[in-house]
This record gives structure tokens, sequence and C-alpha cells, in this order.
């Protein structure tokens, strides 16, 4: 009854944790289009941002979301991030750094995932455009003199609190909740839509629901909420980089949007191919290593163990630590062949605020779609 009463007071904390998210977006967006600023000009478009920004990233996607982890779900910091521990084997009790070095190929993967994020952006505009949809950007030019302090503030605004706060919110308490109740796909997929959805905007929820899935399998592969946040910070530095790029025509990064725009669909076709099957590739390299390092911990925990040859099971020694055998990934091998983790059924009071939260944001994601709803 505990561990049931555990389960959907967590549920609800997620959905809680959620609704700060939508909720903030909203809020933030209709503050900042009633606001008294001429935006006409780059410099006081930008502030504009900041000020959706800076309070939408710190206090809706990261404050709120941990002040209902910690007090509401009575979580700590690494509970709330389980699905995508920041430290592993022990949660750093053996020395064990929760960063790994491979990580950091997470990087030129976001690279990756942006090229390809501009092909099926340009092709989701396509598909809206044939419905009717019409989109004028109302963003002023950049200034004629390169400025590093704008470039900066959109770097930090666009780039670095995303990839820290939407990702604690998204991977870290979302995922971690979520797993509770679905399996590995079921998760994946149901991180995909909720990031989609809470951009709540029709023009990038396509593309953000297949980043939020690809973000949640790298956490949950990797047991690890970094590789998530580093690509999510390459993928939106390099949108960020790019643009300055194209509008003071630096040699690197310059000609990217212009390269497409004379490049013939084969070619372009093949690129992306091209694009997506290095990405792929550094995924498996950094499957690969993160395997080779939890076979190694498996083979020395084996060593020291029994085997049950009636049951044909590993049996540990010393004190039961589930969390060691979850970050070993031996649950088959202690529990039995015919292992299968518990999944909590949730009841509907346990979901009803989710479902809210998903209905609202599906509806204000139309609203953009059919009027520009303050954007």
């Amino acid at each position: 009854m505990k561990s049931l009463i555990g389960n959907s007071r967590e549920l609800r904390g997620a959905s809680f944790a959620l609704v700060s998210a939508a909720a903030g977006v909203i809020l933030m967006r209709i503050f900042v289009y009633f606001l008294p600023i001429d935006t006409s000009t780059y410099g006081y478009s930008l502030l504009r941002d900041a000020l959706f920004s800076l309070p939408t990233q710190l206090l809706f996607f990261a404050a709120v979301p941990f002040l209902i982890y910690k007090y509401y779900d009575k979580r700590t910091a690494l509970e709330v991030l389980e699905y995508s521990n920041i430290g592993s084997f022990g949660k750093d009790k053996k020395g064990e750094k929760p960063f790994r070095a491979y990580y950091l190929l997470a990087i030129p993967l976001g690279l990756c995932v942006f090229v390809v994020t501009v092909g099926v952006s340009s092709s989701w505009m396509q598909l809206l455009r044939l419905t009717g949809y019409k989109y004028v950007s109302s963003s002023p030019d950049m200034p004629e003199k390169f400025n590093f302090g704008f470039m900066f503030a959109e770097i930090v605004m666009t780039a670095i609190l995303p990839a820290v706060c939407e990702e604690f919110c998204m991977r870290g308490g979302v995922l971690t909740s979520s797993r509770k109740v679905f399996k590995t796909v079921g998760a994946i997929v149901f991180c995909g839509v909720a990031f989609g959805l809470f951009h709540q905007n029709v023009r990038q929820v396509f593309y953000t629901a297949l980043f939020g899935a690809l973000a949640a399998y790298m956490t949950i592969r990797l047991r690890s909420i970094f590789p998530a946040m580093l690509m999510h910070f390459a993928n939106n530095f390099a949108s960020v980089f790019i643009s300055y790029a194209t509008n003071y025509g630096w040699a690197v990064g310059g000609g990217f949007y212009a390269m497409f725009d004379t490049m013939p669909v084969w070619a372009m076709f093949l690129l992306f191919i091209a694009v997506v099957s290095v990405g792929v590739g550094i995924v498996i390299v950094m499957l690969y290593f993160k395997d080779k390092r939890v076979m190694e911990k498996k083979i020395e925990t084996v060593k020291d163990s029994a085997f049950d040859v009636t049951n044909k099971r590993v049996v540990l020694f010393g004190e039961y630590d589930p969390q060691k055998i979850s970050d070993l990934e031996m649950e088959k091998e202690v529990y039995g062949a015919d292992y299968e983790e518990d999944k909590y059924k949730p009841t509907a009071r346990d979901m009803m605020i989710a479902i809210a939260c998903g209905v609202t944001t599906f509806l204000t994601t139309v609203f953009t779609y059919v009027w520009g709803f303050f954007y």
C-alpha cells in the first residue's frame, strides 16, 4: 500500500510539474505580448525575449518543479533523476564519476540533430502551407554591426537555459515518473509528445516531439541526463550561431542555408541520409562504451557472487541493493530470466491533471495554427 501511495503521489507531482511548464509558457507569452515595448529594433526584441525566457526557464521549468518534487513528492534530486541517473553504481559511493568522457559525443550528435531538424522543420512547414497555414516573421533585422553581447544573450536564453531547465523538468522528473507506468517505448513516446506539446507552437510541435523522444531514449539507455543536456545545448547553439553567421556572412556557417537553396533535391536527400547515419553511428558508439563499462562491472560482481543452479539465478552477497542491480542491468540474472519490471496502474485521479494539461497544450497549439495566438 505504501508503494502504491508513493507512486500515485509521484505521478501527481510529475503532472503538477507539467502544469508548471505549460502554464508558464502561456502566462509569460501573454505577459510579454502586452508589454509596452517597441520591438521594431533588435535590441528591444531581444529584451522582450529575455523577459519571456528567463522567468519561464528558471521559474516554471526548474524552480517550481524542484519545489514540487522536494516538498510534495518528498524526493531528493537523485530520486527525481532516478531514470536519468546523474551518478551510478551506488551514486558515487565507490568513487565513480557521474560524468563520462564519451558523453561529450552528444555534442556532435546535437549538431547532426540540428541539420536533421532543419530538414524536418522545412518539410513540416511545407505541409502546413498546403493546408493554408501562413506565417510571417515579425523579428526585426539584426544590427548592421555584430554585437557579441546580443549573441551571448541569445546563447544563454536559447541554448544554456533550455539544456539545463527543460532537461531537468522533462528528462528528469517527468521521465522518472512515466517509467513507473510505461515500459521503455511507452515512456519515450510519452516524453516526446509531452515535450512537443508544451512548446505550444504548431511550427515547432513536430520536430520538438521527435527531439524529446530521442532525448528520452538517450537518457534511459545511457542512464544519465548529461548526454541529453549536451545534445540539447549543441542543437540550440547551432541554431543561434548559424543565424548570426548567415546574417554577417561569416566564413564558418555563413553559407549553411544558402547551400540548401542551390542544392538539388536528390543531393539534399543524400545529405539527410548521411547526417542521420553519422548520428546513429555516434549513438551506437556511446552505447558501446556504456555497455562495455557496465559489462566490466557486471563481470566483477558475478565473480564475487554465487549461482543458484536450481533457479538459474545469480545470488549476490552482501546487503540487498536494488539500485545496484538496476545500474548493472542484472535484473534477469538476479531475479530470473522471466523477470519483467512491475508497472504501476494509475487511477483516473492520478492522470486527470496530466490529461487536462495535455488537452490544454494541444488546444493552444491549435490556436497558433488558426490564429497565431500570441506569436
